[in-house]
């Protein structure tokens, strides 16, 4: 999963995969490194990275942290492009529903002339093995369905429309 985490005024783009019991973390398309460890208490993690132990101090609050790291303070945002492509592949109060990633249609809980209401689930899609639930952007009626379940969809694809 790659994030993209600001710190004052520079943006930083930090992919991070998982590997067995530890994670591969990449900053800015640099080396990666191997990062070992976990959380010692509610805010305090222990982690080895590069085979230095490291201490590290985490409190998150939605997208916004603060960390102290080697007594230093650290306040940041951190986006996570995934959530961000969901929230604007509800066609952004539009009516029409797009997914932003490729993937399976899993279920469709809705049919064509049904009302619904804004934040409705309309429609399940499987992207990086996780399921995405899209939401009405709008109170209305389901005009169309351009889907079926068990399909796969391209990235950006229309997926169903509320008028």
């Amino acid at each position: 999963m790659i994030y993209e985490v600001k710190i004052g005024e520079r943006l930083r783009q930090i992919s991070v995969t998982a590997s067995g019991d530890a994670w591969l973390v990449q900053v800015d398309g640099g080396p990666t490194q191997r990062v070992e460890g976990g959380r010692r208490g509610a805010a305090e993690w222990l982690l080895w990275i590069g085979g230095a132990k490291r201490v590290l101090g985490l409190h998150l609050d939605k997208d916004r942290f603060s960390a102290q790291v080697r007594g230093h303070a650290v306040r940041g945002e951190v986006q996570d492009p995934r959530s961000k492509a969901l929230e604007l592949g509800a066609g952004a109060g539009q009516g029409q529903v797009r997914t932003p990633m490729p993937g399976a249609v899993v279920r469709i809980p809705v049919s064509v002339g049904q009302a619904v209401h804004k934040g409705q689930v309309l429609i399940v899609v499987e992207a990086m093995k996780m399921e995405n639930e899209f939401k009405s952007p709008i109170d209305g009626v389901v005009s169309e369905i351009k889907v079926q379940a068990g399909t796969p969809v391209e990235a950006n694809a229309l997926l169903l429309v509320v008028e």
